[in-house]
């Protein structure tokens, strides 16, 4: 059994199609502002990517910058301490040379033993022996090189330290075994007389210094004489 009035009530209204058309409006209106604001925000996104890359390059440069400054300080450091360095050695030269002592052998004479021993008997009778003149070489000089084997700048004064090398038969160089030592006293020119223990004397150049071996063992061969 129907309501004829209910049925009346629910009759197609002449205004559903104005609100569907509205509503459809609204919907597309909604849609487009959605649709825009993706829009927006991918381009601001992009902007913002955009922004990032520069920001991250900028970043880049200024590391790389950083690096740079840090390797031209370290450079301009490097060349202060290179020309320090240079004005505390002087004249410093990396090899001296020393006059070095070595014995020719005499010929063996005929007043000693096989040993080179002379036997007497002393005032007393007792059986007494001693070297003979001939064991005792003759001296003479030859120079020595030596290599600066370290060195260190000290309360601002550049000290060297100097070692013995020579080079064997076999062109090997070889180091002697003896401790390095500073080199104190600098041939200058001086007379020789004037040198007084050729111990501590070092010379640049090996031409002066086979000079000063050649004047050591001419006062060496006067000895003997």
């Amino acid at each position: 059994m129907y309501d004829w009035e209910d049925e009346q009530f629910y009759e197609p209204s002449p205004y559903d199609g104005h609100i569907e058309t509205l509503i459809q409006a609204i919907r597309a209106d909604v849609k487009e502002g959605i649709i825009s604001e993706m829009n927006r925000l991918k381009k601001e996104n992009a902007e913002l990517q955009d922004v990032k890359r520069d920001f991250e390059a900028i970043k880049r440069e200024y590391e790389q910058k950083k690096i740079e400054l840090e390797y031209a300080k370290h450079n301009v450091k490097n060349e202060v301490r290179r020309e320090r360095l240079v004005e505390l050695m002087g004249d410093f030269t990396h090899e001296l040379y020393k006059a070095s002592s070595k014995r020719n052998v005499r010929p063996k004479c005929d007043k000693c033993d096989e040993r080179r021993m002379i036997h007497y008997t002393s005032p007393l009778g007792n059986p007494k022996q001693e070297d003979c003149d001939c064991k005792n070489g003759i001296a003479y000089y030859e120079p020595r090189s030596y290599l600066c084997s370290s060195y260190e700048v000290r309360n601002s004064e550049f000290i060297a330290w100097y070692k013995a090398y020579e080079i064997d038969a076999d062109g090997m160089e070889f180091e002697f075994i003896t401790s390095s030592s500073t080199a104190k006293i600098i041939y200058a020119g001086e007379d020789f007389e004037k040198l007084e223990d050729y111990h501590y004397i070092h010379f640049k150049s090996k031409e002066d210094c086979q000079r000063y071996c050649d004047w050591l063992t001419a006062k060496e061969a006067e000895k003997v004489k």
